[in-house]
């Protein structure tokens, strides 16, 4: 899940045939996502086509709502970006609203995309308490909602991370990394959470720590540390800086943060404690925040987990396409997944490391 926040700093059955197309976009054919094995720079560069060029314009006028999770993060940015160039493409009128990271604006953004008739709704918010009081105000207008990331029960068709096996695709390259450089000796797991985004995130991190006990088995549960980063940078490097504090004596950390800040955060307090040599951390989403610390070839920052949130649109605009058409809604739409590091950088992000 691309969660973001901005304090300070975004399973049913698969849905068939929806799915299988996910798949062959997002990695050209297979959908299995891809993990350790084979080495990220053995991994098959995804062919992601364009729905521009794939898929055929709506017939006759169809407006869908779309309430961001807060514009000012990178994440939320490539989201918002390819949304609205496949609207554009695909002859669908799209009113952008801003959640602010914020739930009382999110429940005002979605009594104005009500108001404003739209056909379809596609909800990005993070907070899970306040879903249901969104789904009713959706379902008494008769709108179908597709809900980017978190889970908007009862209402909402799910899109985005398969949390669990993303997660278990960082943690068992941290693993990985771990048995090269040290050996397979690690003195604590530190899980950076956000417990408010609800269950389904939550096992993303979940996930993490299973991976990373699939591939260095001795790690016991007991090992594990887990905090609330709040998924943004401050607090995890507030929270991060706490865990160093009490961990004076380890000298080989790994860090899985939910997403991209968060792991940045944990990166600068290591910093600051002048211990990035006994730390390994790994991040979610691989947006700009980890690409920029993968570029610098930080030993203490060995990758991140690719979500391409760039081409969120190309898979949301038809599917909102289809929802408006009476089509029935599928529970859920999961992404593949994909591990960045130095090694493969440029094949996925070509020129992301220019100097």
């Amino acid at each position: 899940m691309g969660i973001e926040s901005k304090r300070p700093s975004g399973l049913g059955a698969r849905a068939g045939l929806c799915v299988a197309l996910l798949a062959a976009l997002m990695l050209g054919g297979g959908g299995a996502a891809q993990d350790a094995t084979p080495s990220p720079a053995a991994q098959a560069t995804p062919t992601v086509p364009d729905a521009c060029q794939t898929e055929s314009p709506a017939e006759g006028e169809v407006t869908v709502g779309y309430a961001g999770l807060s514009g000012e993060f990178p994440f939320v940015q490539d989201v918002n970006n390819g949304l609205q160039r496949v609207a554009d493409c695909l002859n669908v009128e799209l009113i952008i609203t801003d959640n602010e990271y914020d739930p009382q604006v999110a429940l005002t953004n979605a009594d104005t995309l009500v108001t404003r008739g739209v056909d379809v709704a596609i909800e990005f918010q993070t907070d899970v308490g306040v879903a249901p009081a969104i789904c009713n105000k959706f379902d008494a207008a008769g709108i179908p909602v597709v809900a980017i990331d978190i889970p908007h029960d009862p209402c909402a068709t799910f899109f985005g991370a398969d949390n669990l096996e993303a997660g278990k695709i960082g943690g068992r390259n941290l693993g990985r990394v771990a048995q090269e450089r040290w050996g397979g000796d690690v003195d604590a797991l530190v899980l950076l959470e956000l417990p408010q985004s609800g269950e389904r995130p939550q096992q993303r991190m979940e996930g993490a720590a299973l991976g990373v006990q699939e591939i260095l088995p001795e790690l016991g549960d007991d090992q594990i540390i887990r905090v609330d980063g709040n998924g943004d940078l401050e607090t995890s490097r507030t929270v991060f800086t706490d865990v160093l504090t009490r961990l004076t004596d380890a000298d080989h950390i790994l860090v899985s943060a939910i997403n991209d800040p968060s792991a940045v955060g944990a990166l600068r307090a290591a910093e600051a404690a002048g211990r990035t040599d006994q730390v390994i951390i790994a991040g979610q989403n691989a947006t700009i925040e980890a690409r920029t610390e993968i570029c610098r070839d930080n030993p203490a920052f060995v990758g991140s987990v690719a979500y391409f949130p760039d081409r969120y649109g190309d898979y949301l605009i038809p599917l909102a396409i289809r929802l408006a058409a009476g089509e029935a809604p599928p529970d859920e739409l999961l992404i593949d997944h994909l591990w960045i590091d130095r090694a493969n950088i440029e094949q996925y992000y070509p020129g992301g490391c220019a100097t």
